[in-house]
């Protein structure tokens, strides 16, 4: 049918002959006159349509399925070059306001195609420049862009009623092109970027707000042009590039898209708006666009040298990923002296110094070339090395792509023979030139915008840099995370930014130099997944960052780790004031002694504008803070540290308490510390067991009473002052909440039960009359003391013991440290008992234990059992907020590490405490 000459001449540049004949004869099949086909074909018509039919898939299938399309569509091919209106002519005659969404979607998708095939040949035979091919393949968007949003607008306006402005102006909408589609330079099979505005966000269409109606018609654009039909897809449309990403609102006003520029647009969004232009819609509103707010956001008037370092920074991810190595591939685009490099010199020079140059404002990189070259900053021959290797790159990107019809940019040594047949060069010419242009291509890029220093960068931070998970998530776990995508995202979302963390060039630089031994630092931890949520807490408040990024602080994120591994609590707190970290490195590095209250506590009030409510409980929390944190870093005994731990937060209490009883409190009022607090033995969530004793009883006393409980106990905007328990007063919760002291002297005559005289051991005055403190201590200790204890009281406390373990909490793997059978009450029960048969005066119970331990030899193992149940107890309650005192599975792990220990070990040292304390309680009470 064919000369056979012909066909030796197809084979020089067909790759797949036999293929190619297949196709041709089943297109021929399915031509309904196949012989205006061949009469159509001559020599040069023929071997066309054999390379179609060998280059590409996708137009192999096109046409097979539309056998006739090829002769109908390629005469003219040398001469005709189609613009935006010319397309748009012809999708009018293609299409109708009548027909369904779904037959609109068909015809784009069909001319997309054909249009492809048409402009796919036009290179073929070399008709055109290559830079004309790619602004007239850009060209076909904006025809399709156009028709979808008349089409959806018109709905919309039919549907909801004209959209107008507040002032009664019609409402329009503009489509812009992002990308490669701005730079008119798009790939064969490439997304199409844009994003949508509208001119105002004040105003409506009929019910709808023109916020709401812009939605729903950019919805309608976005899914005409992305439906898949039996043509294929129109295009893959990328919205990422708009304000805010894929969290951001589809279509935003001009005045919004102006604020958020201003506030928020970051350096790659000048590279990304360098590229935008008008593409559908209302291209007034474009141009209002441009002029005010792309101008003044991409082109500075001079050199800013924070974007400098930004862009140094951008190159930098450019040159780590451009070393990643794929398995015996080459990737064109993001590889040494890839498409992306010859891009970014381009642009970022442009960017730099399209300000002060306006003729310099180009975002097409063939045209960009030449007026840097027209400015100076190419030389003639480096401009036409850039503009010949960015069009042989080009190229080559589109042979591999239109092979598979598929967004690719990689290829192998298997490849070569193939695309050099279909580039009409030797394989051996091939490789010569890639490795030419892109070995050139790598030294102009190196050339430009020099880095200040060149280091090798660990693989983390090459891994974040290229925004790369699978290599961060092999790196992650060798880090012992469990959840390495996790942790990935939010180290990823310090250099991307997110919303609240936007760093600066130079905040970005500090924490990847810090990343690894920031990894390391939480890889030493029991739980690195909870050690960086602490982090990502402390990171994500602006001084917490400057503290981690501060040069002179480089040991302070291993201090840091520690305290977010160890204490979730107090995690909480720091990401909240996170000066108190610096000032624990610095100004306060022991425990304070009461003067240093009382002078801070007055440069508080004199420098904070706070209510009485929030300056006591802002004092009160950065001083917690302040004393949990010296615990946790400061080098000292363990047991040692820990009673100072708990009488520093007692000296704390104390300090507020007197404060305020002298404004809130009667003169007459005696203020007692019961539990803990009485003992001088706080940690992190005590409640403060409170007493008041009145000389004589009185309505205002009560009052005065009750407003002081409200001030502790109101919430505020700085949270509650204390938790306050008034359970251990005469009549528990039911009593008087100031009783006179007559009041105390009859009760504790006739009704006072014997668990009540070990609850009155650990009282201990805060403030109040001098004499009425040696009254109510004289009272007190006829009460503690006078009356022995016989085998009634001692069956009394036994019985009280055993019905309070009926508050301890159980379930699989839980310990209740304090009220389980072993724990810190057995041990409380029996000091106090000694307590009181020894007549001895000590509010305390470690003190007490370790005074009466010489006589009572029981006493050296309780206090040795309790204590360490105390040091568990407190690091529980570190290691979680509100943690109280049940330990259970989860937390043990945290509390070990803590505590130096493994686990098992940790379990088995508390289960033993409490089995040996439970002996000598049962040993001395049984």
């Amino acid at each position: 049918m064919f000369p056979l000459e012909w066909w030796k001449k197809a084979e020089e540049r067909v790759y797949n002959l036999n293929r190619a004949r297949e196709s041709l004869e089943e297109l021929l099949k399915r031509h309904p006159n196949p012989q205006s086909l061949v009469d159509y074909l001559n020599e040069r018509r023929f071997i066309l349509l054999l390379e179609l039919l060998d280059q590409s898939e996708c137009i192999r299938k096109f046409l097979i399925n539309h056998p006739e399309d090829f002769q109908k569509t390629i005469p003219g091919l040398w001469y005709v070059f189609k613009d935006k209106r010319a397309y748009l002519r012809e999708l009018e005659e293609l299409t109708s306001q009548s027909m369904s969404d779904e037959d609109f979607s068909k015809t784009l998708a069909y001319y997309r195609h054909r249009e492809l095939m048409r402009i796919v040949a036009k290179e073929i035979l070399g008709t055109a420049k290559y830079e004309d091919l790619l602004q007239e393949y850009s060209n076909l968007p904006d025809a399709m862009l156009e028709l979808a949003y008349r089409r959806a607008y018109q709905e919309m306006v039919e549907r909801y009623g004209e959209p107008l402005e507040e002032e009664g102006n019609p409402a329009t909408g503009c489509i812009i092109a992002l990308g490669k589609l701005g730079s008119y330079e798009l790939n064969y099979y490439s997304d199409i970027d844009i994003m949508f505005i509208h001119s105002s966000d004040k105003g409506h269409a009929g019910r709808l707000t023109l916020n709401e109606f812009f939605q729903r018609v950019f919805q309608k654009v976005f899914k005409l042009m992305t439906q898949i039909t039996p043509e294929g897809k129109p295009y893959e449309v990328d919205l990422d590039l708009r304000p805010f990403g894929k969290s951001g609102p589809i279509s935003m006003s001009l005045r919004s898209a102006e604020l958020y520029y201003e506030s928020y647009g970051r350096t790659w969004e000048r590279f990304a708006l360098l590229r935008a232009r008008y593409c559908a819609g209302d291209e007034e509103l474009y141009r209002v666009f441009e002029r005010e707010v792309k101008e003044p956001f991409v082109f500075r008037k001079s050199v800013d040298y924070r974007i400098l370092e930004e862009i140094r920074l951008i190159k930098a991810q450019i040159a780590s990923e451009a070393k990643k190595r794929l398995l015996g591939k080459n990737n064109i685009k993001t590889g040494e002296g890839g498409i992306r490099e010859v891009e970014f010199t381009v642009q970022s020079i442009v960017l730099l110094l399209g300000g002060k140059f306006p003729f310099l404002r180009e975002s097409n990189t063939f045209r960009a070339i030449w007026k840097l070259n027209q400015k100076g900053v190419f030389s003639n021959e480096e401009a036409i090395f850039l503009e010949r290797a960015y069009e042989f790159l080009r190229r080559l990107e589109h042979k591999l792509q239109l092979h598979s019809c598929t967004q690719t940019q990689s290829f192998s040594e298997n490849d070569t023979d193939r695309i050099a047949k279909h580039m009409g060069v030797k394989e051996q010419e091939l490789r010569a030139n890639y490795e030419r242009y892109t070995k050139g291509v790598s030294l102009i890029f190196s050339q430009i915008i020099p880095s200040q220093e060149e280091e090798d960068l660990h693989p983390i931070q090459r891994a974040l840099l290229n925004g790369d998970l699978e290599e961060a998530k092999e790196i992650l776990i060798n880090y012992q995370f469990r959840e390495p995508i996790r942790a990935f995202n939010i180290l990823w979302s310090y250099i991307s930014g997110r919303e609240g963390i936007k760093l600066s060039t130079q905040e970005k630089q500090a924490f990847i130099r810090l990343l690894p031994q920031l990894l390391e630092s939480m890889a030493q931890t029991t739980d690195p997944d909870e050690t960086l949520a602490n982090f990502d807490k402390f990171f994500s408040n602006p001084t917490g960052r400057k503290v981690i990024l501060s040069p002179a602080k480089e040991d302070v994120s291993k201090t840091l780790c520690k305290v977010f591994s160890l204490s979730s609590y107090l995690s909480t707190l720091i990401s909240r004031y996170p000066d108190l970290v610096e000032d624990v490195l610095t100004l306060y590095q022991d425990f304070p002694k009461e003067e240093r209250f009382t002078e801070e506590f007055e440069k508080y009030k004199a420098t904070l504008n706070l209510s009485p409510e929030n300056l006591y409980r802002r004092f009160k929390r950065i001083w917690e803070i302040r004393i949990a944190l010296v615990y946790l870093v400061k080098r000292e005994d363990r047991y040692k540290k820990l009673f100072n731990f708990f009488e520093k937060l007692s000296d704390l209490a104390d300090f507020l308490m007197k404060r305020l009883s002298g404004s809130l409190l009667l003169e007459d009022t005696l203020f007692l510390a019961l539990g803990k607090y009485g003992s001088r033995e706080l940690t992190v969530g005590s409640d403060l067991d409170l007493v008041f004793v009145c000389g004589s009883a009185g309505e205002e006393k009560t009052k005065k009473a009750q407003e002081f409980i409200a001030f502790l106990t109101k919430h505020t905007s700085e949270g509650y002052l204390y938790d306050v328990d008034f359970r251990l007063r005469p009549m528990g919760n039911a009593g008087e909440i100031a009783p006179s002291l007559s009041f105390y002297k009859e009760y504790f005559h006739s009704n006072a039960r014997t668990w009540e005289r070990l609850a009155w051991t650990r009282c201990r005055y805060i403030t109040g009359p001098e004499e009425l403190v040696e009254e109510f201590e004289a009272l007190l200790r006829a009460f503690l003391f006078e009356k022995p204890l016989g085998e009634k009281e001692r069956k009394e406390i036994r019985d009280m013991r055993f019905a309070l373990e009926g508050n301890a909490k159980k379930g699989k793997g839980l310990v209740d440290l304090k009220f389980s059978p072993g724990g810190l009450i057995d041990a409380e029960f029996l000091i106090q008992y000694y307590t009181l048969l020894e007549g001895l005066r000590e509010p305390s119970m470690i003190r007490a234990c370790q005074r009466l331990m010489g006589k009572y030899t029981i006493l050296r193992e309780t206090h040795e059992h309790y204590t360490f149940l105390r040091l568990v107890e407190t690091r529980l309650r570190l290691s979680k907020e509100r943690a109280g005192s049940l330990l259970g599975p989860q937390e043990g792990k945290r509390v070990a590490s803590s505590l130096g220990m493994q686990e098992d070990e940790l379990k088995e040292k508390v289960a033993d405490s409490m089995k040996r304390l439970r002996e000598i309680f049962l040993e001395v009470f049984d």
